[in-house]
């Protein structure tokens, strides 16, 4: 009777071990997509894409979103869901409003081609709404009519998002760093220096001024003089 414990034949083809399919589910379709976008860009993200990542049909990920606009809906709502909620118990008002505002764009270039989402849709996923009725709390705590906190929210978030997307812009051109990125504004601080100066005396007096600062230190005057503006509204705390 043959033994059933002898070892196989070197010359006969073994099978493979496939590697263990991930389980599926919307959190697994999400991390998938979001790891998709940050290696190799918001283009290269589709349902077939994502579905090839985890090693299944494109079909199966219509169980859990409609559409590529669902996903992508969903995606940066798990994003935002990374920003700590401001909290409208803090001492100092305006610093917590400044300090989110960081955060938020700290979150956004850690994944800056996804910010490109946010551009034409108000987003209100639940994180977002969480995030939105954290910092009315903070706005309206502070005494600041109702119609300026939610254009103060609308504001920040168009500065937040148009830094980061500029960052994005920047990095497709290979300017990734602020050292990628001083030799483009040096060539365009001497253009602006060697302008007829009788048709743009002024660009070319402040030529280097124009293209003086780092993103961190514009960002900071940027929200400096939104949040600064906001607090002259601010009236008795609620």
């Amino acid at each position: 009777m043959p033994s059933t414990d002898l070892p196989a034949p070197p010359w006969r083809a073994r099978k493979k071990q496939s590697a263990a399919r991930q389980p599926l589910s919307a959190e697994a379709v999400l991390s998938t997509a979001l790891r998709l976008v940050d290696r190799d860009g918001l283009d290269a993200l589709s349902m077939r894409r994502v579905a090839q990542e985890l090693g299944t049909g494109a079909a199966s990920l219509y169980a859990y979103f409609a559409n590529k606009d669902e996903l992508l809906e969903q995606l940066l709502d798990r994003v935002i869901g990374d920003i700590p909620l401001p909290r409208a118990d803090a001492v100092d008002w305006a610093a917590e409003v400044k300090k989110s505002c960081w955060e938020s764009r700290a979150v956004f270039l850690a994944h800056r081609d996804l910010v490109k989402v946010a551009r034409a849709n108000i987003p209100v996923g639940p994180n977002s709404l969480r995030y939105t009725e954290a910092m009315l709390a903070v706005l309206r705590g502070a005494g600041v009519p109702d119609r300026v906190a939610a254009w103060a929210i609308d504001q920040m978030s168009l500065v937040i998002v148009a830094d980061a997307l500029e960052a994005a812009l920047h990095a497709e051109r290979g300017r990734v760093t602020e050292a990628d990125a001083a030799p483009y504004f040096e060539q365009v601080g001497d253009y602006l220096a060697h302008l007829p100066v009788d048709q743009f005396p002024n660009l070319v007096a402040m030529a280097p001024v124009m293209i003086e600062g780092s993103g961190d230190e514009r960002f900071a005057f940027a929200i400096d003089l939104m949040v600064d503006g906001f607090a002259r509204y601010a009236g008795p705390a609620r």
